[in-house]
């Protein structure tokens, strides 16, 4: 139950942080470099996705060796 709660929540943190942007001041300079949040986003999911893959290989690999 604590794996699958796991990957639940893995699965909803990456997909959770994906269209999360800073919201822009109306009074601000156009011309300001974007918040950092906006430049990593993809990053940040990316890296999240292959710590859950990494965790279902680890846990598909421990689960077939304990069956033989």
């Amino acid at each position: 139950m604590k794996k699958i709660f796991l990957i639940i929540a893995s699965i909803f943190v990456a997909l959770l942080s994906c269209p999360i942007f800073a919201q822009e001041d109306p009074g601000a300079d156009p011309e300001a470099p974007a918040a950092p949040i906006d430049d990593y986003v993809v990053f940040l999911a990316a890296i999240s996705l292959i710590y859950v893959f990494l965790k279902l290989r680890t846990f598909a690999q421990q689960r077939n060796t304990s069956r033989e």
